[in-house]
């Protein structure tokens, strides 16, 4: 399967026709160029022993699917902490806003401090559960081609306009050539949590993100992840989706989306 993108350069990126999203073929899914942006703003003077902490995406406006130049600047500079910006441009206009914390990993005998985590989930194995089938195909006229094939959906609950529980995979490479990192395949999944948490008629009511926000403790492990995934919306006032991030293991972290709520016509 096709990657997200080619690297062309240093800083630039083609990107293919898998980035398009639900909303239309010449725009791309969120999730895609969120992992990219990680992946430049990792690598961009590393450290060693410094791990990726978090990832903060503002979304300025609809990403094309084309051509992106991504800059990257070390914000704040250091042994134990980094943080560090990148910003994703379009025909020179900047489409992304990022930030990430590059911190020092903890040391392997640290006191493991599980919270409320349950070291019993998950239970249900990715393979035992049927695919999505037409459940994510909630919006008119969905554009189901690009991101909409390079992943896979296994729901456990929702899925119907409720909190979704679900497993999902990404089957292609972020960068041609290259094996997605953890991180990136969690960003590439995370963007969804509005989408299969999704409580309202696309049809009638816009729920769209304007950010995304994801803090992982360890970098996950295999292809699957799952997302506790659900959407909030006050009338009035705003909304938020919260997703609990998991893997085969257990937890490793969450992401939160920041939620533009109005009505259609």
């Amino acid at each position: 399967m096709e990657a997200f993108y080619r690297q062309l350069d240093d800083t630039r990126f083609e990107s293919t026709p898998m980035t398009a999203g639900p909303w239309s073929p010449d725009f791309q899914h969120a999730g895609p160029p969120a992992a990219l942006l990680a992946r430049q703003m990792l690598a961009v003077d590393p450290k060693e022993g410094q791990r990726l902490a978090d990832v903060r995406i503002d979304i300025l406006g609809p990403v094309p699917v084309a051509a992106l130049e991504i800059t990257t600047e070390v914000i704040r500079s250091g042994r134990s902490m980094e943080l560090v910006s990148a910003t994703a441009s379009a025909g020179g206009r900047p489409a992304l806003l990022a930030r990430a914390w590059r911190i020092l990993a903890a040391p392997e005998d640290y006191p493991a401090v599980p919270g409320r985590r349950d070291p019993n989930d998950p239970t249900v194995v990715p393979d035992d559960l049927p695919a999505a089938d037409e459940r994510l195909a909630t919006i008119p006229g969905a554009h189901t081609g690009g991101y909409g094939t390079a992943v896979e959906w296994r729901f456990i609950e929702g899925g119907d306009r409720s909190p979704a529980l679900v497993w999902g995979r990404q089957h292609n490479a972020l960068v041609e050539g290259e094996e997605p990192t953890g991180w990136q395949r969690a960003l590439v999944l995370a963007d969804s949590g509005g989408g299969v948490s999704l409580p309202v008629d696309p049809a009638r009511h816009r729920l769209i993100n304007c950010d995304l926000h994801v803090v992982l403790d360890r970098e996950p492990e295999g292809e699957w992840i799952r997302m506790n995934s659900q959407s909030i919306v006050t009338p009035g006032q705003g909304g938020v989706v919260h997703t609990e991030l998991t893997d085969v293991h257990g937890g490793i972290g969450y992401g939160l989306q920041t939620m533009v709520a109005q009505n259609m016509g």
